[in-house]
Formats: structure tokens, sequence, C-alpha cells
């Protein structure tokens, strides 16, 4: 009798225990909901300026684009299939090169060519779907980068302030290989190979302040600083030299390539003040910071000599 009585309590202690498991399992908030709930940091990317496109549904295939959309052909060979498509295209064509861009699980580099072909043909709605693409955390980084550059080449070929300014807001993104491209593309921008097509002065302004903030913010991944000091020299930002030459004699500086890049640098802005330095670095130094040092000295020293006024004949004149 008392084995019953027994068996009875653990059955009923065995219930109530899984009772009470099968409660708290229905009231603990699942991972997703804790991730959920979780307050996020603060996030340095400014809002982007409308949310990413929803993806139309695939459009019908021109048969001339077969060799571009099959799946099955190499990358490289579908590549060969965009470049050869002329700048004239229906708009058929170009809504179904628009949606083969926007396809996220498409290769990069396909896309690129896309985005390329996209712009020589005067795409309309190219802008957009860059700007879209860019703020989209969906993407890769890589992909992202991609955007930038293309959102400075459409700029170059058809100056908007929309589309610049989106360049300014990029180089304060969260995303290192956005905010390095941006500092880098808007350096481009302000040094175009045609003088007529240089910005207005309140846009070199900005473009000035954008890569003095990169290179000064030492909490940024390095890059961004290599970005910085490349875009200053290329700008002729003489009031940056104090920094990059700390840069560029810090022996502990990392990573290594930073101190090149520096070096460089003070090659390119021809300061003359650094040539103690780089004689230095010539004769102590070895590898890529030896050959930045020799390479920034001799273009100080061809700078120098340049100043220089031509020797005066020696003897009489005839």
């Amino acid at each position: 009798m008392s084995s019953k009585r027994t068996f009875l309590v653990v059955s009923l202690v065995a219930s109530a225990g899984i009772a009470a498991a099968i409660v708290i399992s229905l009231c603990w908030p699942r991972p997703a909901q804790v991730r959920e709930n979780r307050q996020k940091p603060p996030s340095r990317t400014p809002a982007a300026p409308s949310e990413p496109v929803a993806k139309p549904p695939k459009p019908d295939i021109p048969s001339s684009l077969a060799d571009v959309f099959d799946a099955s052909r190499k990358t490289v060979d579908r590549m060969k299939a965009v470049d050869g498509l002329s700048r004239a295209q229906p708009p058929e064509v170009l809504a179904a090169l628009s949606w083969l861009l926007r396809k996220r699980d498409e290769d990069e580099a396909l896309r690129n060519n896309v985005g390329n072909k996209l712009r020589q043909c005067g795409e309309e709605h190219l802008v957009a779907d860059l700007t879209a693409m860019l703020w989209d955390e969906r993407e890769t980084p890589k992909w992202r980068n991609y955007c930038v550059q293309h959102l400075r080449t459409c700029y170059e070929q058809s100056p908007d302030p929309a589309t610049i300014e989106m360049l300014f807001k990029a180089t304060e993104c969260n995303e290192k290989a956005v905010r390095t491209c941006a500092v880098w593309s808007l350096a481009r921008i302000a040094t175009p190979r045609d003088k007529n097509r240089t910005p207005d002065g309140e846009v070199l302004k900005k473009i000035r302040a954008a890569a003095l903030a990169a290179l000064k913010e030492t909490s940024v991944h390095f890059l961004v600083r290599e970005a910085g000091v490349q875009s200053c020299a290329r700008l002729g930002l003489t009031e940056a030299l104090p920094d990059i030459r700390r840069i560029a004699a810090r022996g502990g500086t990392r990573p290594t390539h930073l101190r090149i890049v520096a070096v460089a640098a003070l090659g390119e802005l021809e300061d003359a003040e650094s040539t103690g330095l780089l004689e230095k670095l010539v004769k102590e130094s070895t590898g890529q910071l030896h050959g930045a040092a020799e390479h920034a000295l001799k273009r100080i020293r061809t700078a120098k000599a340049a100043e220089r006024p031509p020797a005066t004949p020696s003897g009489n004149s005839p």
C-alpha cells in the first residue's frame, strides 16, 4: 500500500514539473525576441533618403539579352554579352537590365558591368536605384562600395546636386568600405581632368572638409584614414601636412601601409620640410617604405630644382 502511495506522489510531482516547464517555455522569450528587445546602439549612418526600392517581379527577357540572363554560362561570358550591347536600347531592355542590377543574389561583377551599361545608355532611374542599394544593409559592403563608385561616375557625367549630396552622406556611413570610397570619390570629383568641370567653391569647401575629417579621426578603420591622407594629397591641402608628417614619422604606425601612404603624400605635396625625415627613411627602411621615401624625396627635389632661376651664362657676351 505504501509503495502505491509513493508511486502516486512521484507521479504527481513529475506531472507538476512537466507542467511548470511547459509554462516557462511558453512565457520565456525566444532568442529572436530577445534580440529584437535589445536596444540597438546608435548608428552613425545617416538616414537613407527613402526606403529601399522593392524589387519588382522579373520582367520578360528580350531575346537580345538571352546570353546575359543565361545563368548556365560563365560569368565572364555574360559580362562580355553586356559589354557587347550598344548604347541605344529600347525601354524593355533597360527595364530587364535594371532588374538584374537590383538582383542581390547575382554575381557582383556582372551587376557592376550592368551598372556601367545602364549609365552609358542614360537610364533615367539609375541614380535612384543606386541610392536605394547604397543604403540597403542587405547588400554586401563590396556592392555598396560599387554603388558609391557608380554614383561618382554618374555625377561626373551629369552633375546633379542631389547625387553629390548623397556622396557627402556616405562619408559618414558606418560601413568602412562605403566611407572610404566616398571620401576618395569626392576628391576625384574635385580634381577633374577637364578644369571646366571643377565644382563650385561651396562644394569644394565641403569636399576638403570631408578629406580632413577622415584624416584626423583616429577612431575609424585605418582604410578610412588612408583615404583621408590620399585625398588631402590629391587636393593639395597643405594644412594636412602636420598630421601626415606625424603618421610618416611614427615608427610604430600600424598597419605599415598607412605609413607608406603618408610618406607618398609628403612627396605629392612637395613638402620640403620633410626632406630630413625622408632621407632618414631612405637610409634606414626597407621594402615598400624605402621605395615610397625614395620616390617622395625625388619629387621634392625635382620641384625645388624647378623653382630655381636659370643659371646666368659666365663670360662676356659677344
